[in-house]
């Protein structure tokens, strides 16, 4: 053999040495199978996890397994001489699994008959933990974003919502990549002073409240709270907005500081009552004492007068914490107009008040007489004190009373020409506690009023501007209503 024969030879071999020494180093599992897919040769890292496996079945070392895998990657080599790849799971000497990607290659004749395949597995056991812990987090984290029981938004500079939890899903027509004033309030633009709008500025939280309008258009109040979401430079990619529902909140706070307003306007009544019969019993001693009966019989009228608001302000609290559903008795609506009209005649006479009324006598509904009585006294007395609460001099005032029938129903219509209310007192009627009299008032009358026209299945509203009086118009039904209808009552408009 010539010298240059010897020395390619040589080189060969290293060649081969160094190949083996490769073959046995790389950080994967490698064996080479023939068609019936025994193991001919291995790696050492092979060797080392999976033992002896020179002569046995891939599938019998890899996976325990009695028959070949179903979709076999060196299967599929030997059947059309191409790559393939898969995701596996194996297990080890010890029975420990392996989550492994699978690569397999032929190897050919010199003439380009596959003779093997090389099938290389890759352990990313530990990768696909990683993932498994990943995802576990991300569903966690998912669930308690869903389960808040709160709004919550994710939002990009444009104001544009990217995440939301299911409770904003629900509750407001939520669309991906919807603005937040459209989702939120139904707006053709942003919000003035936008809490997340400011964070985005300077990072930093913010804290406010707001009325939002859910997709049924029911108003919620909510407290809104800002934080800036920042990626590992620390640039703000995006704004988290928190909305908490207080609305039952407020709700429970505007009953209570209506309660106070009552406490304080009965208590005020109450002292003006006392006042009146302490006057009352004052006069009527010195017509004692002096023996004058006119004094007597001026102080014995006071204390008439004083009982009788008294026992009016009295039965007004009782009725108003009544439950039980009013009787059905023949009313005659202009009768118990007369009454009423008689109660008021002397403070209506000296108020210098006119009281018109236009009834049909014939009118009759069925209802409980003494809540007529109250509804009417109260919708008269307040017209009258409305008349004398406007400020103004040669203005002839006058309270009108209609009673009409129109198809099923009895319409009365109470109309004053005196001080009038603006948009923002009439649409606080019928609320619990208000008062048009301002700390003068207990808001009971309006409270009856509006009580009773539910309770017969009727609707009452109220029309009214500053300086033009108001008109307050209840329709009740003449025969009974059905049982379990849903009363209603309305605030009407501007005359």
């Amino acid at each position: 053999m010539s010298e240059n024969a010897l020395v390619s030879a040589a080189k060969l071999r290293a060649v081969e040495q160094a190949c083996g020494r490769l073959f046995d180093e790389v950080p994967c599992y490698i064996s080479i199978q023939d068609r019936e897919f025994r193991i001919l040769t291995a790696n050492r890292k092979t060797w080392e996890d999976f033992g002896d496996c020179l002569g046995e079945f891939c599938y019998r070392v890899y996976k325990g397994r009695s028959a070949p895998c179903p979709e076999c990657p060196v299967a599929r080599t030997f059947a059309d001489g191409c790559e393939h790849s898969s995701q596996e799971k194996i297990f080890d000497r010890r029975g420990l699994p392996r989550d492994v990607l699978v690569n397999t290659r032929p190897l050919r004749d010199p003439s380009g008959q596959v003779l093997a395949a090389m099938e290389l597995f890759t352990d990313v056991t530990v990768q696909k933990e990683l993932e498994h812990r990943l995802h576990d987090s991300l569903t966690r984290f998912q669930n308690l974003f869903d389960l808040a029981p709160c709004f919550i938004s994710v939002q990009d500079r444009e104001l544009r919502v990217i995440e939301a939890n299911r409770r904003l899903m629900e509750n407001f027509s939520w669309r991906l990549g919807g603005r937040c004033y459209q989702i939120y309030k139904g707006r053709s633009e942003p919000c003035p002073q936008c809490l997340v709008a400011q964070t985005f500025q300077d990072g930093k939280p913010r804290c406010g409240e707001d009325v939002l309008v859910d997709r049924s258009g029911r108003s919620v109040q909510v407290v809104v709270h800002t934080a800036a979401i920042r990626d590992p430079r620390g640039q703000i990619t995006g704004v988290m907005e928190l909305c908490d529902d207080v609305s039952e909140i407020r709700a429970l706070e505007d009953k209570l500081a209506s309660l106070g307003r009552l406490v304080g306007g009965i208590a005020h009544s109450v002292k003006n009552v006392l006042e009146g019969l302490r006057g009352g019993l004052y006069i009527g001693n010195l017509g004692f004492r002096d023996n004058k009966p006119e004094d007597i019989r001026a102080g014995w009228e006071m204390v008439e007068r004083n009982v009788a608001r008294l026992s009016r302000l009295i039965m007004d609290m009782l009725y108003c914490a009544r439950e039980a559903s009013p009787r059905r008795l023949p009313v005659s609506p202009a009768a118990v107009l007369q009454e009423v009209f008689a109660l008021y005649a002397e403070r209506a006479r000296q108020t210098g008040i006119s009281l018109e009324a236009e009834a049909d006598s014939e009118l009759t509904l069925l209802a409980e007489p003494r809540d007529i009585h109250s509804l009417l006294s109260n919708l008269v007395g307040n017209a009258i004190d409305a008349c004398c609460s406007e400020e103004g001099e040669g203005k002839s005032y006058r309270v009108k009373v209609r009673v009409a029938r129109q198809d099923e129903q009895a319409v009365i219509q109470v109309e004053d020409n005196g001080v009038g209310m603006d948009e923002e007192t009439r649409s606080k009627l019928f609320t619990k506690f208000f008062s048009t009299k301002g700390p003068f008032g207990t808001g009971l009358g309006l409270l009856v009023a509006h009580k009773v026209v539910t309770e017969h299945g009727g609707t009452i509203s109220a029309q009214s501007s500053p300086g033009q009086g108001s008109v307050f118009t209840v329709r009740l039904p003449l025969q009974s209503p059905v049982a379990g209808a849903a009363p209603t009552a309305t605030r009407g408009t501007t005359q």
